[in-house]
């Protein structure tokens, strides 16, 4: 293999591997529904409640 090759693979490799890593995080990444938003919600205004004392 001739570094001519190796930078083939590096420079075409590379990007390839960072969009698959992409599109499987936008495939996996879990969204909250309503309820673990408004439980979200009400737990950030009691921080900042709590702080303001």
């Amino acid at each position: 293999m001739s570094g001519t090759d190796l930078w083939f693979i590096v420079v075409a490799g590379g990007p390839l591997i960072l969009m698959l890593v992409i599109i499987y995080v936008l495939l996996t990444r879990r969204r909250r529904g309503p309820a673990e938003r408004r439980e979200s919600d009400r737990a950030t205004q009691r921080l900042y409640r709590d702080e303001g004392d």
